[in-house]
């Protein structure tokens, strides 16, 4: 399912999940129950019962809604395996590289700009008197 576009952003790359041997790895884009971020999980999915394994956030979405900005998100942009199926190495939209040890769980990142912290709210100027 793509985000939807808005004014300032344009919809969200497809990304196909990743079957290796009974597990589908996919994104996960949100989960509004647990109040999650707009992107940067991971799932591991039972490929025969359908049910999630686990969930692992692979890196921070800078939450934005404070600088006035909603439905703000980064997604994957590619995911494949890596070191004979024990891995996966997913690039998000802004260009970060991350490598996930599927055994473990852990995540490395491999490059990209650096985290950023969400925008800080503008002050309106103050009326001519």
């Amino acid at each position: 399912m793509n985000t939807p576009p808005s004014a300032s952003r344009p919809p969200a790359p497809e990304v196909l999940a990743i079957d290796a041997g009974n597990v589908r790895y996919e994104q996960d884009r949100t989960d509004e129950r647990q109040g999650d971020q707009n992107g940067g999980y991971l799932a591991a999915i039972d490929s025969k019962t359908g049910e999630r394994l686990w969930r692992l956030k692979v890196y921070d979405v800078p939450d934005a809604r404070a600088a006035g900005v909603e439905g703000g998100g980064i997604y994957f942009r590619a995911m494949r395996l890596v070191d004979e199926g024990r891995g996966l190495e997913i690039e998000n939209e802004v260009g970060g590289v991350y490598r996930v040890d599927l055994t473990s769980r852990s995540v490395q990142k491999l490059a990209g700009p650096p985290d950023e912290e969400a925008p800080t709210p503008v002050s309106p100027k103050p009326s001519p008197e």
